[in-house]
């Protein structure tokens, strides 16, 4: 069984530079730990969903807690699940394009309206609606 941790934290705002230089790395290091998840970032805002070993998942949140990056670290979910919310998903940042973002709207549809009555299945994606709503027009 897979395990899941969410957090929130605040950073100094990001560059678009920055934001892609720890995508490729973020994604490389994920993909060799066998990690999935999300992360949202609105300005200087973020929700991080983890998905994979627990172990692993558990050691790469003490990393993220420790990056000077990161203010505020505060783990709001963690535990085991039946299947992971973001499978195919190795985490990062990147601009998207329409169609990618259509492709979001289906996994995560309250994207498309915050606001509607919450859909969400589970804590994690109840937490990451939450996140968006509160912080999508900042």
């Amino acid at each position: 069984m897979d395990y899941c941790l969410v957090y929130i934290s605040s950073s100094n705002e990001l560059s678009a530079d920055q934001l892609r230089e720890l995508s490729t790395k973020s994604q490389e290091k994920n993909r060799l730990l066998g990690i999935t998840g999300a992360l949202l970032y609105c300005n200087g805002s973020i929700i991080q969903v983890l998905e994979g070993e627990e172990e692993k998942v558990n050691i790469l949140y003490n990393v993220i807690a420790k990056d000077r990056r990161h203010n505020q670290v505060t783990k709001l979910y963690g535990g085991q699940i039946k299947e992971r919310s973001f499978s195919d998903w190795l985490m990062g940042y990147r601009t998207l394009t329409q169609s990618e973002m259509s492709a979001l709207e289906e996994e995560i549809p309250f994207i498309r309206n915050p606001y509607s009555k919450s859909e969400s299945k589970t804590v994690v994606m109840s937490l990451v609606q939450t996140f968006y709503k509160n912080n999508h027009r900042n």
